[in-house]
């Protein structure tokens, strides 16, 4: 149904069929509404979660980095043949 049918469409109806109709669309509005905000705090969170595990990610990294530098120090060698 294009724009022009649909306003004839409405033009036809009595006032209470029309207002049940508009009420109708206004309510699917709200939810619809409703559920976009939900998604988009949804998405804000899963953001977050993502700079949080790339953060410890980060973390991880450099104190693996620290103790495999850690492993091959010489004094650990040394240690190793018992010097």
């Amino acid at each position: 149904m294009n724009f022009k049918q649909l306003i004839e469409h409405y033009e036809s109806l009595d006032k209470k069929d029309l207002i049940k109709k508009i009420v109708d669309k206004n309510s699917l509005i709200l939810k619809l509404e409703d559920e976009i905000d939900r998604l988009n705090q949804e998405v804000k969170r899963t953001k977050e979660l993502e700079q949080d595990h790339k953060q410890m990610n980060g973390n991880l990294h450099k104190e693996i980095k620290k103790l495999t530098e850690d492993l091959n120090s010489p004094l650990k060698a040394m240690r190793e043949v018992g010097l």
